[in-house]
């Protein structure tokens, strides 16, 4: 298969019209509708519903769509590694990450690292929770940091811990609960609550409830976001309490918005490395020993 092919494929997704497809690869719509179509050939499926206005992948079309991304990301990645290598003789770590706290737990590391090892480049990517462990597992990426709960039932997958820690109430200062130093499990459970989608946080959103249970209560999760800029709006605007970790670095003064502890509970988390069993990138053990030994002093 034409690694071109699915370029156009993803494209076409994206722009929802032949037109617009062929002028973003600077080709003709022609040329466009020529390749979806040996996909659809190669496939024996069809992948575009054409009946559609704007146009719409089949079901067959989502599926070969959530694939081809990886590897037209893979493929990025080898290129970016093989030029790199060629122009500088340099070798290449790549790292995922889902939110600024875990790079927290990682940056301190770096410095040390690159003046050890000046010949390795290390590539950063943010992505969503729930694709850390296909993507590191299809080797798109070295490393990832995240929370734990990402690498949980991944046998192929191996993990070093970076921090332990628990997750806090963040209220706004309407909130009833804003002026405590801390909160019972009774208090937090007796208000509305707003959470990150398990389609971005994956199985860490079922985690979260797990946790409540054996706190004894049912979350009572009115709300659930995208993003976390997002769950702070509902928090401010609409006096919703939310999870935070406790080494979360809020971009709000403590006058609007504050970090509680929670009494006495099962939310409690650890930002882990993980890398696949299988990677054979030098630059990851070496990566890996500098962690170790920074932790060993």
């Amino acid at each position: 298969m034409n690694i071109e092919k699915i370029k156009y494929f993803i494209d076409l997704v994206e722009c929802r019209n032949f037109t617009e497809t062929a002028k973003k690869n600077f080709v003709s719509q022609t040329t466009i509708s020529q390749q979806i179509a040996s996909l659809e050939k190669e496939f024996d499926l069809p992948l575009i519903d054409r009946k559609q206005i704007p146009i719409e992948p089949t079901q067959a079309g989502w599926l070969f769509y959530s694939e081809a991304q990886i590897i037209w990301k893979q493929y990025n990645h080898m290129k970016a590694k093989m030029a790199n290598f060629q122009q500088h003789h340099t070798q290449t770590l790549s790292i995922e990450y889902a939110a600024i706290t875990d790079m927290q737990s990682l940056v301190r590391f770096i410095p040390t690292f690159k003046e050890n090892y000046p010949n390795i480049q290390l590539e950063l990517s943010k992505v969503l929770l729930k694709d850390i462990p296909e993507f590191l597992q299809k080797g798109i990426y070295d490393v990832a940091i995240a929370f734990d709960s990402a690498f949980k039932g991944k046998d192929t997958i191996r993990t070093y811990p970076l921090y332990e820690g628990r997750y806090c109430a963040i209220v706004s200062r309407e909130h009833p609960l804003f002026h405590k130093k801390a909160i019972s499990k009774s208090e937090l459970y007796a208000y509305p609550l707003v959470m990150l989608n398990p389609t971005v946080i994956g199985d860490s959103y079922y985690l979260m409830i797990q946790h409540a249970l054996k706190d004894g209560y049912q979350p009572n999760i009115i709300r659930t976001v995208d993003d976390i800029e997002t769950e702070l709006f509902h928090i401010l605007t609409e006096n919703l309490i939310g999870f935070f970790p406790d080494n979360h670095q809020i971009a709000y003064g403590e006058d609007e918005i504050r970090l509680i502890p929670i009494e006495d509970s099962h939310h409690i988390f650890k930002i882990e490395i993980g890398y696949a069993k299988e990677n054979k990138n030098p630059a990851l053990h070496l990566f890996l020993r500098q962690i170790r030994d920074s932790f060993s002093q």
